[in-house]
């Protein structure tokens, strides 16, 4: 036998390596379009993104995470205990300085005993504000937090973050299907080998590599991914790589929206800046309205007597709307106790991991769905030129 022979199953599994690992750089890069006209690619997630960021969602908010649920286990006083420092301070530095504007002499003649039992009395009133708020939220958290937008934002606006997803969701199949080229490459180039020693026609290289080129890609995915089910043969147990890693992925899913998008910081912004922003600001005004109301006690009665009830609404209002404005900055205190009570991240694993493997599936299978045939058929092309590159090993051309 010529030792050459021994080059096409070197060769096929070289180029069977290649071609898959080509294929899984395709997936991820480049983020940007690069080339021109037809020339030109940019990777299937980055092209994607809105996509599958919209597919990875769905799965997310029809299967996986009751957000409204989860709230419930943020309690309303710890909340309020956290944020009621800052709060406090707030309320006193805004309500000196709007009747310090308005009527300066009267504050200043105000006994400080009167103003002393006014701040004491809207600080209880915090806790007060916090609750009717909480409350709002827990009743109707869907138009307050739009998770779809959150997420499906967070990806398009950075699509390097929806391949960080990915990777770490499917990173042992991604290495996987690049190293298999190798081995299936050399055992598909083992027949071709024993075929060219019989007859050498000079087509039978490029096609046969084109046929290995397309198989070793398609092979791989099938094993990724399938069967769904395990199955038994003889003493061998088989099921999808992917799928036998259930619990794993589910883990890493769950670590990385907790992490990296739905984090306490992210969800209390979706709140704050959101859609309903405008009606977050609404109800702040009128539940701290209310608490200056019931915390001016007696002195509301002087100050109406000694300005108007029309003048007193409109200081109450002042107070209202710069209190109002200034409680969002205190969120920060909170974030520590709402990662701790709201467990993202064991939920989303947990349910994760409950899925049958049809669904299970889905949390890595658009990746591939989505431009499979012509990953594939890249394979198939590149297949085909290491036919033409083992002609001229061979010395056939």
């Amino acid at each position: 036998m010529d030792p050459q022979l021994l080059l096409i199953p070197l060769i096929s599994g070289l180029i069977g390596w290649g071609t898959n690992a080509l294929a899984i750089k395709m997936l991820f890069a480049p983020l940007e379009r690069r080339g021109h006209g037809f020339f030109s690619w940019q990777g299937v997630l980055p092209a994607h993104a809105q996509r599958m960021a919209t597919i990875c969602v769905d799965l997310m908010t029809s299967r996986l995470l009751d957000l409204s649920h989860l709230f419930q286990r943020i309690e309303s006083n710890q909340v309020a205990d956290l944020l009621a420092p800052g709060i406090e301070e707030h309320a006193e530095a805004v309500v000196e300085e709007v009747l310090q504007r308005r009527y300066p002499r009267l504050w200043k003649a105000m006994p400080e005993g009167l103003k002393e039992k006014a701040r004491e009395r809207l600080k209880s009133e915090i806790p007060l504000v916090v609750d009717k708020f909480m409350k709002d939220l827990r009743n109707d958290l869907e138009s307050f937090v739009d998770i779809k937008s959150l997420v499906v934002g967070a990806f398009v606006r950075n699509r390097g973050l929806l391949n960080e997803f990915f990777w770490r969701c499917g990173a042992t199949e991604f290495q996987f299907i690049a190293r298999s080229g190798l081995g299936f490459g050399i055992v598909f180039g083992t027949p071709v080998a024993i075929l060219w020693m019989i007859f050498q026609p000079g087509w039978i290289l490029p096609v046969t590599g084109l046929v290995v080129g397309w198989a070793t890609n398609w092979l791989a995915l099938k094993m990724v991914f399938e069967p769904l089910e395990p199955k038994q043969i003889g003493p061998f147990r088989w099921q999808g790589l992917f799928l036998k890693r259930q619990a794993e992925v589910s883990a890493a899913y769950g670590a990385f929206f907790a992490e990296r998008i739905l984090h306490p910081e992210a969800l209390m912004n979706a709140v704050v800046t959101g859609p309903a922003s405008d009606r977050v600001i609404e109800l702040l005004q009128r539940y701290v309205g209310e608490a200056v109301d019931e915390a001016s006690g007696p002195a509301r009665h002087i100050l109406t007597l000694a300005m108007g009830s029309d003048e007193w609404d409109e200081i109450r209002a002042s107070v209202a709307v710069g209190l109002s404005a200034r409680i969002p900055s205190e969120l920060g205190r909170v974030q520590d106790y709402a990662g701790e009570a709201l467990q993202l991240d064991q939920e989303l694993e947990k349910n994760l991991a409950k899925l049958p493997p049809a669904e299970f599936e889905e949390v890595l299978r658009p990746v591939f769905r989505e431009d499979e045939a012509t990953l594939i058929a890249v394979g198939a092309v590149l297949g085909g030129v290491a036919g033409l590159l083992q002609l001229f090993a061979l010395g056939a051309v």
